[in-house]
């Protein structure tokens, strides 16, 4: 009986040395993989107090100190980036038409580029700087690329894809190589 359970204590602790010796060392070994990790950047938007009326908003009356602008036979009253158009006894914000020139913008506008082109943002309407001085009214650059979303974006579901939307102009968000997410002005 002795030699029985010590043939069995034998083949138990061979068996034992047997899978020391030839397992895989993977097996007790933690895995350092690099780990494949996308860095996003989070925007957060928070709605600030409209300082000046929304497009399409009626008033009765103009701001103090509005500048006249005619352009195409229209007249416009302007002031700090809003375009009020006459409309029966009332005045109406409107988008500015394209072409449009102004004198100056506030200092330090945000602004989007284009190949070495720079697009300035105001009130929602982007101004290109020309020669003669002063600011004209463009349409939205396609292709431009910004860090930022205008204020007042809505996100937009179209076939699958998001897109922001501002007024007419859609952004999509583009994953630069550094990890950071910028938007790009397309044409949806």
């Amino acid at each position: 009986m002795n030699n029985r359970i010590f043939k069995s204590f034998s083949g138990l602790t061979l068996l034992t040395l047997l899978m020391i010796v030839f397992a895989s060392p993977e097996v007790y070994s933690q895995r350092n993989q690099p780990r494949k990790t996308e860095t996003v950047k989070v925007v957060k938007t928070t709605r600030a107090k409209a300082k000046s009326p929304a497009r399409g908003t009626k008033v009765a009356a103009l701001p103090q100190k509005t500048t006249v602008i005619t352009h195409q036979n229209s007249k416009y009253h302007y002031r700090d980036g809003v375009y009020y158009k006459p409309q029966q006894n009332n005045y109406v914000v409107v988008a500015p038409p394209v072409g449009v020139r102004v004198k100056t913008l506030p200092a330090n506008l945000p602004y989007l580029l284009r190949g070495n082109k720079r697009y300035y943002l105001y009130q929602g309407s982007y101004y290109y700087p020309v020669a003669e001085g002063g600011y004209e009214v463009v349409d939205t650059p396609v292709g431009a690329i910004t860090d930022w979303l205008p204020e007042g974006y809505e996100t937009v579901d179209l076939d699958g894809r998001v897109y922001y939307r501002v007024d007419e102009t859609y952004y999509k968000a583009v994953l630069e190589p550094n990890g950071n997410v910028v938007y790009e002005v397309v044409r949806v």
